[in-house]
């Protein structure tokens, strides 16, 4: 019984991924924030249930071929597919296409669940992502681009239209990462991001490793951060990730070879 607690964690998190399809599917328009915010909420809970089957795998000593393929097959729902369809409800709500003719950031929310089925496959036959990663992983890629709706709901909350926002000054943060551009570009550098070889740090804690230093500063940043605003936390943790890794990596790298 206790073999199978790693599995029941990992359908847990497909289950969350697949719950939030299921608020999306049944989009209101009038309630579309709150219908966005709980994908995200789920997608939050999936992260944590994603972390401790893996954990749980390990104390246990039953991580094995099995575990590895069906938690790739429910990250790619929970941080593939799933915010993906934020994104394109994202874009529908602060109208990021003309009502008329082709739009393409219509379709470039696919590129989000397509990138992650090419970096989990990529993961499962790679031998040199046991300690850390190459590309930046699906979980966290997926909550940062499902973390934009949190932008939405800020100004939701003072009773503010998309657009009355875009002609406003004090909103000038909040217009550049909702700005046509971004809104297009973003999901294609992060799907580019998550298939690409870039050395990035993992959050597992291994004695005596040189890298735990900075993977310690990394949960203060994200603590940090989230305290501050957790509105704009995660797209800037996520530069923060992309910079420290890139540090780490070349400190230690370096270190080694004096």
């Amino acid at each position: 019984m206790f073999r199978e607690i790693p599995n029941l964690l990992t359908l847990g998190n497909l289950a969350c991924g697949l719950l939030g399809i299921n608020f999306l599917v049944n989009y209101n328009p009038y309630t579309g924030s709150d219908s966005l915010i709980y994908a995200l909420i789920l997608m939050g809970i999936a992260g944590v249930l994603d972390f401790f089957d893996g954990f749980t795998a390990r104390l246990l000593k039953v991580d094995g071929e099995m575990g590895k393929q069906l938690d790739s097959l429910a990250d790619l729902v929970t941080f593939g597919v799933l915010p993906g369809l934020i994104w394109k409800k994202f874009m529908d709500i602060t109208g990021a296409c003309p009502p008329s003719g082709f739009c393409i950031n219509q379709y470039v929310w696919l590129l989000i669940p397509l990138a992650a089925a090419y970096r989990l496959a990529k993961f499962n036959i790679s031998t040199d992502q046991k300690v850390n990663f190459k590309g930046i992983p699906t979980p966290i890629t997926g909550l940062v681009l499902a973390s934009w709706v949190l932008l939405f709901d800020g100004i939701s909350s003072e009773g503010l239209s998309y657009s009355q926002i875009q002609s406003n000054s004090d909103w000038t943060f909040y217009k550049t990462l909702t700005n046509f551009y971004v809104m297009l570009y973003m999901p294609l550098l992060s799907s580019y991001l998550m298939v690409s070889d870039l050395d990035m740090l993992s959050f597992k804690f291994n004695k005596s490793d040189e890298l735990n230093a900075y993977r310690m500063v990394l949960l203060v940043i994200l603590l940090g951060l989230g305290i501050m605003n957790y509105r704009y936390a995660l797209p800037l943790f996520y530069i923060v990730y992309i910079i420290i890794s890139q540090v780490s990596f070349t400190v230690v790298n370096r270190k080694n070879h004096e």
